[in-house]
């Protein structure tokens, strides 16, 4: 049986050492509201708040974490809603060329 994966959402407007924090909160509120997840983690990246609040789940558990030093502003979100349409993180800003480039070698491995 397959391990259950956990969906992460990230804003890239934000320095990555923020990035990292805000996904640990997300982790944080996801575990306290829904216990501990032992799959995979997925980590997806969207470009500000905005989009971020745009491409909340509308199925599934989500939970969103909001950043108290940045005036409340939404940054991340994690969910068990599945797979979603969103860039990967890392990959969003590549040029289609290498994203292309990029998957051939992943399916080698």
């Amino acid at each position: 049986m397959a391990l259950p994966r956990l969906y992460f959402c990230i804003r890239t407007d934000l320095s990555e050492g923020r990035r990292a924090a805000q996904l640990i909160h997300a982790c944080d509120i996801w575990t306290a509201r829904y216990g501990p997840q032992n799959g995979s983690v997925i980590v997806y990246e969207v470009p500000d708040e905005k989009t971020l609040l745009g491409c909340l789940p509308k199925s599934g558990q989500t939970v969103l974490w909001r950043e108290p030093d940045l005036k409340d502003a939404a940054t991340a979100w994690a969910s068990d809603a599945g797979r979603l349409g969103l860039p990967l993180l890392g990959r969003g800003h590549l040029p289609k060329k290498k994203q292309g480039w990029l998957r051939r070698l992943m399916r080698r491995a």
